[in-house]
């Protein structure tokens, strides 16, 4: 596959993720209508998937065509990258933003929310100025044939396009050089790990939004100079675009990614620690099914979908036993301990004449995550299978 091809394909992949994101970012938003910085992410988002897509030269002609006016797919392609650029600057020296850092700075909150509404208010007249005349300038160029692929190769010495690229490339640089100062900034109080990460990747993208910028400058002063580059104004503005958007769209998706990837290690870590204590849970329901609370909400398989409770229910109904057993938890528990506490639930069950649970004392106070650090090391030292009695059973509860 050609060059030219593979960045289509990819262009078509970052926009479908970016309307993905969108729609994630949109379900949000209608949760939480008053967060401010959803709202931004909001705006990004869209502005991104409909600069992409109107981008797509098959669309691009495809809107032409809807609108009957040459190229106005171009003029909302730009206008989207200085809406998304724009919403990005205002999160950023908007009033949370500064609260933060001044707050890490011993500053008064109140006087940095000030300064940062007041910024964010200019970067909105700003942005909006900037769009209103590019809009005019766009409407005044004689750009009468639609062209989605080489639109700066032939129309970048008509009259007004000239200025038309100046008041687009100098209002998208001011936003990049405002995210690329305020992320560094924010980036150094921001502790380690994905959120820092982020921060560092949005940055860069910014980074790679000031070099398109300024490509597209030096390419429309050559251009008004008499110098055509032979390979055309997209083989170099194309992929550091697009790298500016997988940067930018990664950095601001990535402290939902890392939760999600969080929260997922964390299911999956309590999902083995349940498994692991099945067959001492087992044995121990077997001989005294009243330990069990109720019958599970979910098949085995589907454990995941609420395996916090269920492990915490195993974890109880276990303790349950033990106490019933009369086989104490020891206040420091380690692989000495969890063998002779397995020995001595082997040895209580084997022994047992079927009576009920009775009460008994209660094992020392443990966090959830050291009980199950704890029954997980007992049970890893029980071995003798699975018991069969002739104890009047209830097996419809069990976990």
């Amino acid at each position: 596959m050609t060059q030219p091809g593979l960045l289509r394909l990819l262009h078509i992949g970052i926009a479908a993720i970016c309307w993905v994101v969108f729609v994630v970012k949109a379900a949000d938003l209608v949760r939480r209508p008053r967060h401010p910085g959803l709202r931004s992410l909001v705006v990004i988002c869209l502005g991104l998937s409909v600069a992409l897509t109107v981008g797509i030269p098959p669309v691009y002609a495809a809107f032409d065509r809807l609108t009957d006016v040459p190229n106005a797919a171009k003029l909302i392609q730009h206008l989207a990258t200085l809406t998304a650029a724009g919403a990005i600057s205002v999160m950023l020296v908007g009033p949370d933003i500064a609260r933060a850092r001044d707050r890490d700075r011993d500053r008064p909150g109140a006087r940095a929310r000030g300064r940062g509404r007041a910024r964010a208010r200019r970067r909105i007249v700003l942005g909006c100025g900037a769009a209103t005349a590019m809009t005019v300038l766009f409407a005044l160029a004689p750009v009468d044939v639609s062209e989605p692929i080489l639109f700066a190769d032939r129309y970048s010495t008509a009259a007004f396009i000239p200025q038309y690229m100046l008041v687009f490339v100098a209002m998208t640089t001011l936003a990049c050089v405002d995210i690329a100062l305020s992320t560094w900034r924010y980036g150094r109080h921001t502790a380690s790990g994905a959120l820092r990460l982020s921060v560092r990747l949005v940055s860069a993208a910014a980074l790679f939004g000031i070099a398109y910028c300024l490509y597209k400058a030096l390419y429309v002063a050559g251009r008004l100079l008499g110098h055509t580059p032979a390979d055309g104004e997209n083989a170099v503005s194309t992929p550091l675009a697009l790298t500016a958007v997988i940067l930018g769209a990664t950095g601001l998706a990535l402290p939902k990614l890392g939760a999600a990837a969080e929260t997922a290690r964390k299911r999956l870590a309590c999902l083995r620690a349940y498994r692991r204590l099945r067959p001492l849970w087992s044995d121990l329901h077997a001989a005294m099914p009243e330990i069990a609370l109720h019958r599970p909400r979910t098949r085995e398989p589907l454990a995941i979908l609420d395996i916090e409770y269920r492990l915490y229910r195993r974890v109880i109904e276990i303790n349950d036993g033990l106490l019933a057993l009369d086989i104490a938890a020891h206040h420091e528990p380690g692989p000495r301990a969890a063998a002779a506490a397995a020995s001595a639930v082997a040895h209580a069950l084997r022994t047992r004449d079927g009576r009920a649970l009775e009460a008994a004392d209660q094992p020392p106070e443990r966090s959830l995550d050291d009980e199950v650090r704890w029954l997980v090391m007992v049970a890893d030292a029980y071995r003798p299978g699975r018991l069969r009695t002739t104890t009047p059973t209830n097996r419809s509860a069990g976990t």
